[in-house]
């Protein structure tokens, strides 16, 4: 695929990274974790789970 399609730097670790950061979106923390398989949530907040401030006051109304 990654022929067919003219890409030559693309790696597993990118879809990956492109996938976690999407859930992020729908999912906390500790449902990414569980998704991911991270053990050190440290690494999984810093790499992937970054909330927009305004979608946290939201869930505070």
């Amino acid at each position: 695929m990654k022929k067919r399609a003219l890409i030559e730097d693309l790696h597993f670790h990118d879809l990956r990274r492109e996938a976690l950061s999407r859930l992020a979106k729908v999912f906390g923390l500790m449902e990414l974790a569980k998704i991911s398989g991270h053990r050190n949530l440290s690494i999984l907040q810093d790499a992937y789970y970054a909330p927009k401030i305004d979608g946290l006051a939201d869930k505070l109304k």
